[in-house]
């Protein structure tokens, strides 16, 4: 595992808030098969943010998934070994790249399976019509009305600044620059106390990097597209949708953020292209850089005072009473 600032120590204090970041899928736009990207993974955008019981630093209490990209496939399995029922997977987007992974992902083929999904509406279809068209003739030969799991299935509107409660974490989304736009999201402990955003897709250079910051500010991760580096992004890649290292550590920087991980690697990126190239771009900016890597886990942990948290819902609201008087609960 990476050594990243904010990691949990060793004989934290029972009670202490932390979540846990792992990461099931780092690639973006496609999968990435070869040796050359065996090191840092070539699955594409799928992230779980869980919280762990006080009692034990390995047992979880409660997960959530960020995006469905092939990496959510590993993911599903894992979670039906923990002998888990209950699922809650938050899209950002409805790219190939970010849902794909659906089609091979185990809970929706069971009947003993609750599934929550999270999404925008987007050109009049909400999320469970976009499910709906993924399972569909000609795209899979399993359609919707044949899931197994189709009577358990639950389908929430995400709307930007409104918070949702989702079993013992709290979660707000965020608009970002991107064709046909995606959102980012912010999750946090039950006690507010720690936070990390998840911001792909994202593109760099517009007034969203100013609102991107204020919705960053002060968290404890920040997961953000860095597809590219400055000189590749230069290359015909400008209006794509996408960020270099260099920009997202200096976003990181202003937002005074614990740790800074590149994510939605270029399918193209080797291995040592990532090490030797991207990451150095990053870390000249930002020290607390590092890259997203398949399979790994961040622990986060920290007591932090009620003046450090951000005001960005509400204008001047203090984000703690936002969240606790306007969440909106679901179910788990």
């Amino acid at each position: 595992m990476q050594k990243v600032a904010k990691h949990k120590a060793d004989g934290q204090k029972t009670g202490e808030s932390s979540l846990e970041v792992t990461f099931w899928g780092v690639r973006g736009t496609l999968p990435s098969p070869g040796t050359q990207f065996v090191e840092f993974g070539g699955n594409t955008s799928c992230v779980e943010v869980s919280t762990l019981h006080p009692e034990s630093q390995f047992e979880r209490s409660c997960s959530l998934v960020f995006d469905a990209g092939t990496g959510i496939v590993p993911y599903g399995d894992s979670m039906l070994a923990r002998g888990a029922r209950q699922f809650h997977i938050l899209l950002s987007h409805y790219h190939y790249d970010h849902i794909i992974g659906l089609t091979r992902f185990a809970p929706l083929f069971r009947t003993d399976i609750q599934i929550h999904f999270y999404g925008q509406t987007k050109g009049g279809l909400d999320i469970r019509s976009v499910i709906e068209k993924l399972f569909s003739f000609p795209f899979f030969p399993v359609e919707y009305r044949q899931l197994p799991s189709r009577k358990n299935m639950c389908f929430h509107e995400v709307i930007a600044g409104t918070p949702l409660e989702v079993g013992s974490m709290i979660v707000t989304a965020h608009h970002l620059n991107h064709p046909q736009q995606s959102l980012a999201y912010r999750v946090w402990d039950k006690n507010l106390n720690v936070s990390a955003v998840y911001a792909t897709d994202h593109e760099h250079g517009t007034d969203a990097d100013n609102s991107l910051v204020g919705f960053s500010k002060d968290a404890h991760l920040l997961l953000l597209d860095t597809t590219y580096t400055d000189e590749i992004y230069c290359q015909g890649r400008i209006g794509w949708g996408h960020s270099t290292a260099r920009r997202g550590a200096e976003l990181a920087g202003l937002a005074n953020v614990g740790s800074f991980g590149l994510f939605h690697h270029d399918p193209d990126a080797s291995d040592d292209f990532l090490k030797n190239r991207l990451l150095p771009e990053a870390l000249a900016c930002f020290p607390g850089s590092f890259l997203c890597k398949e399979g790994d886990s961040v622990r986060l942990s920290s007591e932090l005072s009620e003046k450090n948290l951000p005001l960005v819902l509400g204008g001047a609201t203090p984000i703690r009473r936002t969240l606790v008087s306007k969440r909106r609960k679901i179910s788990g």
